[in-house]
Protein backbone atom coordinates (compact mmCIF):
# COMPACT_ATOMS: atom_id res chain seq x y z
CA UNK A 1 0.00 0.00 0.00
CA UNK A 2 1.22 3.56 -0.66
CA UNK A 3 0.12 6.71 0.80
CA UNK A 4 1.07 9.69 1.38
CA UNK A 5 1.34 10.81 4.46
CA UNK A 6 1.13 13.83 6.78
CA UNK A 7 1.12 14.01 10.84
CA UNK A 8 1.08 16.60 13.07
CA UNK A 9 0.09 18.19 16.62
CA UNK A 10 0.73 22.09 17.80
CA UNK A 11 -0.02 23.67 21.16
CA UNK A 12 -2.00 26.58 19.50
CA UNK A 13 -2.74 29.34 21.47
CA UNK A 14 -3.13 26.63 25.28
CA UNK A 15 -0.36 26.51 27.77
CA UNK A 16 0.51 22.84 27.05
CA UNK A 17 -0.94 20.41 24.26
CA UNK A 18 -3.67 17.85 25.71
CA UNK A 19 -4.01 16.17 21.57
CA UNK A 20 -2.44 12.90 20.87
CA UNK A 21 -2.15 11.51 17.51
CA UNK A 22 -0.44 8.12 16.10
CA UNK A 23 -0.15 6.37 12.82
CA UNK A 24 0.80 2.78 12.64
CA UNK A 25 1.01 -0.17 9.89
CA UNK A 26 1.45 -3.25 9.16
CA UNK A 27 2.56 -4.66 5.42
CA UNK A 28 -1.93 -4.41 4.43
CA UNK A 29 -3.38 -2.12 7.15
CA UNK A 30 -2.72 1.32 8.34
CA UNK A 31 -4.40 2.66 11.53
CA UNK A 32 -5.21 6.30 12.10
CA UNK A 33 -6.07 7.57 15.62
CA UNK A 34 -6.82 10.92 17.12
CA UNK A 35 -7.92 11.71 20.53
CA UNK A 36 -8.72 14.80 22.08
CA UNK A 37 -7.68 15.10 25.71
CA UNK A 38 -10.54 17.08 26.93
CA UNK A 39 -9.18 20.42 28.50
CA UNK A 40 -11.72 20.74 31.42
CA UNK A 41 -10.96 17.46 33.29
CA UNK A 42 -7.95 16.32 35.29
CA UNK A 43 -4.88 15.10 32.97
CA UNK A 44 -7.14 14.96 29.73
CA UNK A 45 -3.58 14.35 28.03
CA UNK A 46 -3.27 11.36 30.12
CA UNK A 47 -6.51 9.90 28.82
CA UNK A 48 -5.48 10.82 25.35
CA UNK A 49 -1.71 8.86 25.62
CA UNK A 50 -3.34 5.95 27.29
CA UNK A 51 -5.82 5.28 24.09
CA UNK A 52 -3.21 5.90 21.26
CA UNK A 53 -1.05 3.53 23.09
CA UNK A 54 -3.22 1.04 24.21
CA UNK A 55 -5.08 1.00 20.43
CA UNK A 56 -1.40 0.95 18.77
CA UNK A 57 -0.47 -1.71 20.73
CA UNK A 58 -3.41 -4.11 19.74
CA UNK A 59 -2.90 -2.88 16.53
CA UNK A 60 0.19 -4.29 15.78
CA UNK A 61 -0.77 -7.73 17.98
CA UNK A 62 -3.88 -8.03 15.39
CA UNK A 63 -2.83 -7.34 12.47
CA UNK A 64 -0.88 -9.93 11.21
CA UNK A 65 -0.73 -8.61 8.58
CA UNK A 66 -4.53 -7.68 8.04
CA UNK A 67 -7.49 -7.16 10.75
CA UNK A 68 -9.87 -10.15 10.37
CA UNK A 69 -12.96 -7.61 11.77
CA UNK A 70 -11.57 -4.10 11.79
CA UNK A 71 -14.63 -2.93 12.94
CA UNK A 72 -15.11 -5.33 15.56
CA UNK A 73 -10.99 -4.30 16.10
CA UNK A 74 -11.79 -0.56 16.33
CA UNK A 75 -14.75 -0.87 18.80
CA UNK A 76 -12.92 -3.40 21.29
CA UNK A 77 -9.82 -1.35 21.02
CA UNK A 78 -11.58 2.00 22.11
CA UNK A 79 -13.16 0.11 24.64
CA UNK A 80 -10.67 -1.67 25.84
CA UNK A 81 -9.20 2.28 26.35
CA UNK A 82 -11.72 3.55 28.29
CA UNK A 83 -11.24 0.46 30.92
CA UNK A 84 -7.80 1.08 30.63
CA UNK A 85 -8.55 5.06 31.73
CA UNK A 86 -10.74 3.89 34.43
CA UNK A 87 -8.06 1.81 35.49
CA UNK A 88 -5.81 4.48 35.87
CA UNK A 89 -7.47 6.84 37.86
CA UNK A 90 -8.33 3.67 40.17
CA UNK A 91 -5.01 2.79 40.54
CA UNK A 92 -3.13 6.66 41.02
CA UNK A 93 -6.53 7.79 43.52
CA UNK A 94 -7.55 10.43 41.21
CA UNK A 95 -10.62 12.77 42.02
CA UNK A 96 -11.40 12.91 39.08
CA UNK A 97 -11.05 10.08 35.91
CA UNK A 98 -9.36 12.38 32.84
CA UNK A 99 -11.61 11.80 29.54
CA UNK A 100 -10.74 12.41 25.66
CA UNK A 101 -12.48 11.87 22.41
CA UNK A 102 -10.89 9.93 19.77
CA UNK A 103 -11.71 9.38 16.14
CA UNK A 104 -10.00 6.22 14.52
CA UNK A 105 -9.56 4.49 11.01
CA UNK A 106 -8.30 1.44 9.26
CA UNK A 107 -7.81 1.11 5.76
CA UNK A 108 -7.31 -2.49 4.42
CA UNK A 109 -7.88 -3.52 0.98
CA UNK A 110 -8.63 -0.60 -0.25
CA UNK A 111 -11.54 0.17 2.51
CA UNK A 112 -11.95 2.21 5.01
CA UNK A 113 -13.14 1.44 8.57
CA UNK A 114 -13.98 3.94 11.05
CA UNK A 115 -15.50 5.01 14.61
CA UNK A 116 -15.54 7.82 16.56
CA UNK A 117 -16.51 8.79 20.18
CA UNK A 118 -16.49 12.54 20.53
CA UNK A 119 -16.06 15.30 18.75
CA UNK A 120 -12.70 14.93 16.93
CA UNK A 121 -13.49 14.49 13.24
CA UNK A 122 -12.86 12.08 10.02
CA UNK A 123 -13.34 13.23 6.29
CA UNK A 124 -13.28 11.59 3.44
CA UNK A 125 -12.38 13.38 0.11
CA UNK A 126 -11.34 12.82 -3.57
CA UNK A 127 -11.42 14.32 -6.80
CA UNK A 128 -15.32 14.82 -6.45
CA UNK A 129 -15.09 17.02 -3.21
CA UNK A 130 -15.91 16.24 0.49
CA UNK A 131 -17.81 12.40 0.31
CA UNK A 132 -17.81 11.88 4.41
CA UNK A 133 -17.96 13.75 7.74
CA UNK A 134 -18.37 12.40 11.27
CA UNK A 135 -21.49 13.79 13.27
CA UNK A 136 -20.09 15.53 16.38
CA UNK A 137 -21.82 13.82 19.81
CA UNK A 138 -22.08 17.71 20.88
CA UNK A 139 -24.63 19.72 22.31
CA UNK A 140 -24.44 22.03 18.85
CA UNK A 141 -24.51 18.86 16.84
CA UNK A 142 -27.82 18.09 18.45
CA UNK A 143 -29.35 21.74 18.07
CA UNK A 144 -27.94 21.36 13.99
CA UNK A 145 -30.12 17.98 13.57
CA UNK A 146 -33.18 19.95 15.16
CA UNK A 147 -32.99 22.87 12.69
CA UNK A 148 -32.53 25.16 15.70
CA UNK A 149 -28.76 26.23 14.77
CA UNK A 150 -26.95 26.85 11.45
CA UNK A 151 -23.32 25.41 10.90
CA UNK A 152 -22.42 28.87 11.27
CA UNK A 153 -24.17 29.85 14.01
CA UNK A 154 -22.23 26.73 15.82
CA UNK A 155 -18.82 28.12 15.34
CA UNK A 156 -19.85 31.13 17.81
CA UNK A 157 -22.22 29.32 20.29
CA UNK A 158 -21.35 29.46 23.64
CA UNK A 159 -22.00 25.58 23.76
CA UNK A 160 -19.85 24.81 21.14
CA UNK A 161 -17.00 22.79 23.37
CA UNK A 162 -19.49 20.99 25.09
CA UNK A 163 -20.11 17.23 24.42
CA UNK A 164 -22.12 14.42 25.75
CA UNK A 165 -19.87 11.15 24.59
CA UNK A 166 -16.11 10.57 25.48
CA UNK A 167 -13.90 7.74 26.87
CA UNK A 168 -13.24 7.95 30.67
CA UNK A 169 -16.94 8.86 31.58
CA UNK A 170 -18.55 7.05 34.14
CA UNK A 171 -21.24 5.65 31.47
CA UNK A 172 -19.81 3.61 28.36
CA UNK A 173 -19.08 5.40 26.06
CA UNK A 174 -21.62 5.00 22.73
CA UNK A 175 -19.15 4.34 20.27
CA UNK A 176 -20.17 5.72 16.56
CA UNK A 177 -19.30 3.17 13.73
CA UNK A 178 -18.91 4.56 10.35
CA UNK A 179 -20.26 3.30 6.80
CA UNK A 180 -16.97 1.05 5.42
CA UNK A 181 -16.11 3.37 2.09
CA UNK A 182 -14.27 2.12 -0.88
CA UNK A 183 -11.33 3.77 -1.54
CA UNK A 184 -9.71 4.44 -4.92
CA UNK A 185 -6.52 6.26 -5.85
CA UNK A 186 -6.74 10.13 -5.25
CA UNK A 187 -9.12 9.65 -2.01
CA UNK A 188 -7.86 11.65 0.76
CA UNK A 189 -8.76 10.33 5.06
CA UNK A 190 -8.26 13.16 7.55
CA UNK A 191 -8.70 12.53 11.46
CA UNK A 192 -8.66 15.77 13.29
CA UNK A 193 -8.70 17.74 16.72
CA UNK A 194 -11.45 20.54 16.80
CA UNK A 195 -8.91 22.80 17.18
CA UNK A 196 -8.23 22.31 13.49
CA UNK A 197 -11.72 22.27 12.18
CA UNK A 198 -13.56 24.85 14.11
CA UNK A 199 -11.14 27.10 12.03
CA UNK A 200 -11.57 25.53 8.33
CA UNK A 201 -14.86 25.23 6.79
CA UNK A 202 -15.74 22.54 4.51
CA UNK A 203 -16.22 24.58 1.73
CA UNK A 204 -12.46 25.16 2.50
CA UNK A 205 -11.41 21.86 2.69
CA UNK A 206 -13.23 20.64 -0.36
CA UNK A 207 -11.40 23.28 -2.52
CA UNK A 208 -7.58 22.66 -1.89
CA UNK A 209 -7.48 18.76 -1.40
CA UNK A 210 -8.81 18.34 -5.33
CA UNK A 211 -5.97 16.80 -7.09
CA UNK A 212 -3.72 17.37 -3.89
CA UNK A 213 -2.78 14.89 -2.03
CA UNK A 214 -2.31 15.49 2.08
CA UNK A 215 1.27 16.43 2.57
CA UNK A 216 0.71 18.92 -0.19
CA UNK A 217 -2.30 20.48 2.04
CA UNK A 218 -2.16 19.80 5.51
CA UNK A 219 0.54 21.76 6.57
CA UNK A 220 -0.68 25.39 5.29
CA UNK A 221 -3.90 24.37 6.71
CA UNK A 222 -2.24 24.01 10.16
CA UNK A 223 -0.91 27.28 9.33
CA UNK A 224 -4.14 28.65 8.66
CA UNK A 225 -5.60 27.28 11.79
CA UNK A 226 -3.84 28.30 14.10
CA UNK A 227 -3.50 31.81 12.74
CA UNK A 228 -7.28 32.13 12.89
CA UNK A 229 -7.23 30.81 16.72
CA UNK A 230 -4.99 33.01 17.69
CA UNK A 231 -3.65 32.85 21.48
CA UNK A 232 -7.21 32.23 22.55
CA UNK A 233 -6.97 28.80 20.05
CA UNK A 234 -7.18 25.37 21.11
CA UNK A 235 -4.53 22.64 20.20
CA UNK A 236 -4.83 21.57 16.40
CA UNK A 237 -3.52 18.15 15.34
CA UNK A 238 -4.28 15.83 12.61
CA UNK A 239 -3.32 12.55 10.75
CA UNK A 240 -4.29 12.13 7.33
CA UNK A 241 -3.06 9.97 4.12
CA UNK A 242 -3.70 10.30 0.35
CA UNK A 243 -3.78 6.85 -1.54
CA UNK A 244 -2.22 6.78 -4.01
CA UNK A 245 -1.53 4.30 -7.20
CA UNK A 246 0.29 0.95 -6.88
CA UNK A 247 2.51 2.07 -10.01
CA UNK A 248 3.75 5.21 -8.97
CA UNK A 249 7.36 5.75 -8.32
CA UNK A 250 7.67 6.86 -4.56
CA UNK A 251 11.40 6.19 -4.47
CA UNK A 252 12.23 9.84 -4.04
CA UNK A 253 9.17 10.92 -2.07
CA UNK A 254 9.95 11.65 1.74
CA UNK A 255 6.07 12.20 2.37
CA UNK A 256 5.22 8.39 1.27
CA UNK A 257 4.59 5.51 3.08
CA UNK A 258 4.89 2.37 1.48
CA UNK A 259 3.96 -0.12 4.02
CA UNK A 260 5.58 -3.14 1.56
CA UNK A 261 9.12 -1.02 1.65
CA UNK A 262 8.89 0.05 5.20
CA UNK A 263 8.25 -3.29 6.49
CA UNK A 264 11.04 -5.00 4.53
CA UNK A 265 13.49 -1.83 6.26
CA UNK A 266 12.04 -2.76 9.59
CA UNK A 267 13.13 -6.17 9.23
CA UNK A 268 16.62 -5.80 7.73
CA UNK A 269 16.56 -3.44 10.85
CA UNK A 270 15.98 -5.75 13.31
CA UNK A 271 17.78 -8.74 11.65
CA UNK A 272 21.33 -6.26 11.63
CA UNK A 273 20.43 -5.45 15.28
CA UNK A 274 19.79 -9.31 16.26
CA UNK A 275 23.17 -10.16 13.97
CA UNK A 276 25.20 -7.63 15.65
CA UNK A 277 24.03 -8.67 19.23
CA UNK A 278 24.99 -11.90 18.67
CA UNK A 279 28.51 -10.92 17.04
CA UNK A 280 28.99 -8.90 20.20
CA UNK A 281 27.88 -12.04 22.52
CA UNK A 282 30.53 -14.01 20.44
CA UNK A 283 33.43 -11.42 21.34
CA UNK A 284 32.86 -11.28 24.72
CA UNK A 285 32.98 -15.43 24.83
CA UNK A 286 35.99 -15.42 23.54
CA UNK A 287 38.00 -12.37 25.18
CA UNK A 288 40.60 -14.45 27.42
CA UNK A 289 40.01 -13.71 31.42
CA UNK A 290 41.89 -11.31 32.99
CA UNK A 291 44.18 -12.40 35.48
CA UNK A 292 43.08 -11.51 39.13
Amino acid sequence: MKLSIFQDSRVGGRSYNQDRVVIAHSLESVLLVVADGMGGHLQGEVAAQITIDLMSELFYQQATPSLSHPNRFLVNAISSAHQAILDYATEHHLPEVPSTTVVAAVIQQDMLYWCHVGDSRLYLLDNSGLRLRSRDHSQVQRLIDQGLLTEEGARTHPDRNKIYNCLGASSDPDIDIGERQLLFPGASVLLCSDGLWSQIQDAELTKVFVGRAVSQVLPALMNVAERRGGRHGDNLSAVAVTLLDEALDVSQRSDVLDTHMALSRRRSSTQARVQEEEMHREILASRPDKPA
